[in-house]
């Protein structure tokens, strides 16, 4: 089958190779994989960079597909032929504490399909049982890739905050993490800040095509005055930062109100000065999201299910497979791209 591989570390170390197709063993499923959403940590891996993982192997994690096959003992009411999407735990340990309490994101033996596990971005992909999904009716192949990306967004805003019904919340980076942030904070009852750069135009536009009316350009517009007109002088609820771009973090506390809350979902290249001072006189509450949970899965799904995200709105470009340098080229512009491994169905 095809995959593209990341077969040594270091940059130009990426090639769409001919490779053996996997075998469904107890208790997984094979997956025909329709489309896969391009993260930008592929992007990295592609690059050169996030060489953390194991080499050689398939990338991709952001996956969608149908069942090809069911392995035996394998505790699942799916079918082969139903339209699925997939978590990214490939490998388990289930007796730690934090498996035992579905924290899987934190199991210090999880294996991670493109990172430290064969990832999606191939013709097939199997998975433990455990960590397949049924798409709802509602929802298309191509955005059921974006699951993952949503689930990573209901762990920011859901799991990792308090209630948000009626509050004010910022969200800084209108890339498809941000823009999800952004849908779910406003599926949640909050009303929603999206801040980015002049550069952004597009992605603006996508988010007020999503149902998220204050988009705000920081070139042009002092963001911590913008917020403060919405929210009577206090300031916003909770800040969630996507962006990961030197200076960013710096320029929160101006926006939050005092025992405000910033939830890190952004990884920084360039380490940030934490003004603790301010954190301990104004009450700031520091938060990490790191990834999902099993329960931001399901949460994800039901959002989709019921209407109350926009994926479509969120994919900037949809290309075969072949395309993946193209795709990653675009990536790199801010657009998010979903590769369609098999374009008749997603």
């Amino acid at each position: 089958m095809r995959a593209l591989v990341k077969y040594a570390t270091g940059p130009d170390t990426v090639e769409l190779r001919d490779v053996p197709a996997p075998t469904v063993g107890p208790g997984q499923i094979l997956i025909d994989v329709a489309a896969v959403a391009i993260c930008g940590t592929d992007r990295s891996a592609i690059e050169g960079g996030h060489d953390i993982g194991r080499v050689p192997r398939t990338l991709g994690h952001e996956v969608s597909g149908v069942v090809a096959e069911i392995g035996p003992d394998a505790d699942t009411d799916l079918q082969v032929g139903d339209r699925v999407t997939t978590e990214t735990d490939a490998y388990l340990c289930h007796r730690c504490e934090y498996c035992r309490k579905e924290e899987y994101q934190r199991c210090i033996n999880r294996r991670g399909i493109g990172t430290t596990a064969d990832g999606g971005l191939a013709d097939q992909l199997v998975m433990p049982a455990l960590a397949v999904h049924r798409l709802p009716d509602n929802v298309t192949l191509a955005e059921g890739a974006l699951t993952e990306p949503l689930a990573v967004s209901v762990h920011a805003v859901v799991e990792q905050s308090p209630s948000l019904a009626g509050q004010v919340v910022v969200v800084i980076g209108p890339g498809a993490i941000g823009q999800l942030c952004a849908q779910v904070a406003r599926a949640v009852g909050a009303t929603v800040v999206l801040v980015g750069r002049s550069r952004h135009t597009d992605q603006f536009e996508r988010a007020r095509r999503a149902g998220i009316p204050h988009t705000v350009d920081s070139e042009t517009t002092d963001v911590a005055d913008y917020v403060k007109n919405l929210t009577g002088g206090y300031g916003a609820h909770s800040v969630y930062e996507c962006s990961g771009a030197p200076g960013v973090l710096e320029g929160v506390p101006p926006m939050l109100r005092k025992g405000g809350r910033i939830v890190l979902l952004a990884f920084f290249k360039t380490p940030p000065a934490v003004d603790v001072d301010k954190l301990l006189n104004w009450e700031f509450e520091l938060v990490g999201a790191r990834g999902k949970k099993a329960s931001s899965y399901r949460t994800a799904l039901a959002l989709m299910e019921q209407g109350m995200v926009d994926l479509d709105a969120v994919i900037g470009a949809k290309l075969p497979l072949d395309d993946w340098e193209k795709g990653i080229e675009l990536v790199g512009r801010g657009v998010k791209v979903v590769l369609e491994v098999r374009p008749e169905s997603s």
